[in-house]
C-alpha cells in the first residue's frame, strides 16, 4: 500500500465515511478510491487536493509516512461499539498517536519507557490480592496514601502516553497496543467523560498493565478492585470515615469524600463495601436510591473535573520555543488552536 493510499484509508475511516461517501465528493469512482487505498493505483495531485479539501485536511497529510501500524485494545474488545465507530476510533488515536511520537522524537529521542516495579506483574487469585497490588504499587512509586492528585500526570511520568480522544458514548477507556518500536503502553479515554469516571477508568486501565490475574478470576472486577483501593487506599478512606462498621452513610458525606478522593459516590459505596465499612445490603439499597432518583445517570453535587494529559502538547511547545519546528509544523502536531504565537508564546527567559 502507498504512503497516499494508506493515508487517504486512515482519513476515510476517521471521518467514518464510505469509499462511496468519499468518492462521491471527488471526480473518481468508489473502485479508484479502493484501488488507491489498496496500492494498486496513485491518485494524481489535483485529486489528492480534492481528497484533503473533501475530508477538511493539509494535503501534507496524505504524503507523511505512517509511524503506527495496526491499532487494537490490548485487554477489552470494543464490544460495545459498531465496526464504524471502532474504525473511526482507531484512527483517531493512531492520529493522535503518530503526531505525539514525532513530537517525542523531535525533543527527546530516547524517552522514558514502561517498566514494571520489581514483583510486577503482580500475581491475582483473589480480590484480596488485587487490593494488595494495588498498595504495593503505591509503596514502589513512593505515593504514600494520600488521595492522587492527578491520575493522568501519573501515568505519564512513569512512561505512559495518555491521550484523550472524541468517541461513541459507549466508550469510556481503553490500553492499545500499537504496532510501533518496543512496548509503548497506549491509554486513551474518552474526551467530555466526567472527572471521576476518567480517574477510575484510567486506573483500571493501568491495573491491566500491572497485574497478573489468575484464569478462575473475572480480570475485569480484578482491575475495579485494583482501582478503587489505588484511588482510595483503606487507611486514608477509614481516617475519613471511621474504622468501625456504619449503618449508614449521607449524602453530604459522599460528595465531599468525592471530590477528596477523586472518584464517584457510587465507585465510594462499592468500596466501602469492600472495606466491610458497609453491609452488602446498605450498598444495595444506596445504589437502588442512586438509580430511583437518577443518580447513576448524573450524580448530585458539582462535578469532579477530568484530567488533561500535558506531556504531548508540552512537547510541541518546547519544540517550537527551541526552534525545532516552525509554526505552522507546531499547529499541524499539536492537532488543535494554539494560542496566539506571537504574544503568549513569546520566550520569557
Amino acid at each position: 500500500m502507498s504512503i497516499a493510499g494508506a493515508r487517504i484509508k486512515q482519513a476515510r475511516r476517521r471521518a467514518k465515511w464510505s469509499q462511496r461517501d468519499l468518492s462521491s465528493k471527488v471526480d473518481v469512482s468508489p473502485t479508484t478510491i479502493s484501488k488507491y487505498e489498496r496500492g494498486l493505483s496513485r491518485p494524481g495531485s489535483e485529486v489528492l487536493m480534492q481528497i484533503a479539501d473533501a475530508l477538511d485536511l493539509d494535503v501534507s497529510f496524505f504524503l507523511r509516512p505512517q509511524r503506527v501500524g495496526t491499532v487494537e485494545p490490548a485487554y477489552r474488545k470494543l464490544s460495545s461499539l459498531n465496526k464504524g465507530d471502532e474504525r473511526q476510533l482507531t484512527e483517531r488515536i493512531r492520529d493522535w498517536l503518530e503526531r505525539y511520537l514525532e513530537a517525542e522524537e523531535i525533543v527527546e529521542p530516547e524517552p522514558a519507557a514502561f517498566e514494571s516495579p520489581p514483583g510486577f506483574p503482580y500475581p491475582v487469585g483473589s480480590m484480596g490480592d488485587a487490593e494488595a497490588a494495588a498498595m504495593a504499587l503505591r509503596e514502589a512509586w513512593n505515593l504514600g496514601t494520600d488521595p492522587l492528585e492527578d491520575v493522568t500526570a501519573l501515568l505519564e511520568d512513569h512512561g505512559i502516553r495518555v491521550g484523550v480522544i472524541e468517541a461513541d458514548d459507549d466508550f469510556d477507556a481503553c490500553t492499545f497496543r500499537a504496532e510501533i518500536n518496543g512496548d509503548v503502553p497506549v491509554v486513551v479515554t474518552r474526551e467530555g467523560v466526567p472527572g471521576d469516571r476518567q480517574r477510575f477508568s484510567l486506573a483500571h486501565e493501568l491495573g491491566h498493565l500491572v497485574l497478573d490475574v489468575a484464569d478462575e478470576l473475572d480480570t475485569e472486577d480484578a482491575c475495579n478492585r485494583f482501582a478503587g483501593a489505588l484511588l482510595a487506599p483503606e487507611p486514608a478512606v477509614r481516617d475519613a470515615i471511621g474504622e468501625s462498621e456504619r449503618e449508614a452513610i449521607t449524602l453530604k458525606e459522599l460528595l465531599m469524600l468525592k471530590h477528596r478522593f477523586g472518584i464517584s459516590m457510587q465507585a465510594l459505596i462499592f468500596r466501602f463495601r469492600d472495606l466491610r465499612i458497609i453491609s452488602d445490603h446498605s450498598a444495595a439499597k444506596a445504589h437502588r436510591d442512586f438509580r430511583k432518583n437518577g443518580g447513576h445517570e448524573e450524580e448530585p453535587g458539582n462535578p469532579v473535573e477530568p484530567e488533561e494529559p500535558e506531556r504531548f502538547h508540552l512537547l510541541v511547545l518546547r519544540a517550537f520555543a527551541e526552534g525545532l519546528i516552525g509554526e505552522k509544523r507546531a499547529r499541524e502536531l499539536y492537532g488543535g488552536p494554539i494560542a496566539d504565537f506571537e504574544s503568549d508564546l513569546q520566550p520569557v527567559a
